[in-house]
């Protein structure tokens, strides 16, 4: 693991999304106090927020990096995408995340 944080790791391909859960470890054994974990792991609150209680949303969340957006737009943009491709499961993900948004007053 580099002295990136996972998202700045993710984008330039050093780490795949099934390697949160090893910077997440790492930061509990890091001795440096001054990062709240998702200040380690390169999100905003928000971001952070949405992926502990949505796990499927973190490719959505590096992607609004990638693209310097939110993932909100991220995740309408590939709502109405999805939908057009006909490709059901990942309408859903996007589908499922915007409407949790929604409900929980976050948009």
């Amino acid at each position: 693991m580099s002295n990136h944080t996972f998202v700045e790791d993710a984008l330039t391909g050093d780490a795949g999304l099934d390697d949160i859960d090893s910077y997440v470890d790492a930061w509990h054994d890091t001795e440096d106090g001054d990062l709240e974990l998702h200040e380690f792991l390169g999100m905003t609150w928000d971001e952070y927020r949405l992926w502990v209680e949505k796990p499927s949303t973190l490719r959505y969340i590096v992607s609004a990096h990638r693209s310097g957006t939110s993932v909100v737009e991220v995740l309408a943009k590939s709502q109405s995408e999805l939908a057009l491709a006909a490709r059901a499961d990942s309408t859903n993900d996007a589908e499922s995340a915007l409407t949790w948004l929604r409900k929980t007053g976050r948009i």
